[in-house]
């Protein structure tokens, strides 16, 4: 929760409505399978890297309003092949499919993209979400061009640069500090030993 707020997604809420929209999420399999991950017992919940990374972008999506049901099980259907990406996204977020791509314009103007981007390759028709899927790893190139030639009247949800979110879970991740819970301090953390793991 601390990582989360920390990321900025529960700005706005109060930490009762934030925790309870998460307890929400988790209701319906963000981000874990039912009865995993303590849920529906009263032990502790265990986050690792992919389980923060599926909570942040549910979160990020729903902060800009693309959040409904179908998106929803969308997450939890591509689970595995999201992980996959997650996982590029962090290791690759300066190198490989991730290196730097320089875009120049006039008067010499230029700009650097860098990490992976991510395309859920979402669909919409009449107002009404018609596709989910599957979710595709962009370069930064890639990513650039779909944003340059999409049919805005279909896709309202361009690639995201999901290496960008990696780093910013992770060195949050990193830095979670001491939170008491009734008597006993205890440490809560996604910490590096978790990137790659499935």
């Amino acid at each position: 929760m601390w990582v989360l707020a920390e990321l900025g997604f529960s700005d706005g809420v109060s930490p009762t409505t934030f925790n309870y929209y998460i307890k929400s999420l988790r209701k319906l399999g963000i981000p874990f399978k039912w009865n995993k991950g303590g849920l529906g017992s009263r032990k502790l919940a265990h986050y690792s890297y992919d389980h923060l990374m599926e909570l942040s972008l549910a979160l990020l999506l729903r902060v800009y309003g693309w959040l409904p049901d179908p998106v929803i099980s969308g997450l939890v259907r591509y689970r595995q092949d999201l992980s996959h990406i997650y996982n590029r996204a962090y290791t690759e977020s300066r190198i490989g499919a991730g290196s730097p791509t320089h875009v120049h314009g006039p008067n010499r103007a230029t700009f650097r993209m860098t990490g992976l981007y991510l395309d859920l390759q979402i669909h919409y028709s009449g107002g009404k979400l018609v596709e989910f899927g599957p979710p595709k790893e962009l370069t930064p190139f890639e990513a650039l061009q779909a944003f340059a030639v999409a049919d805005m009247s279909a896709r309202t949800h361009l690639p995201l640069n999901l290496s960008a979110l990696s780093v910013r879970v992770v060195e949050c991740a990193q830095n979670v500090p001491n939170i008491r819970k009734r008597s006993a301090s205890k440490r809560h953390s996604a910490g590096p030993s978790n990137i790659g793991a499935a």
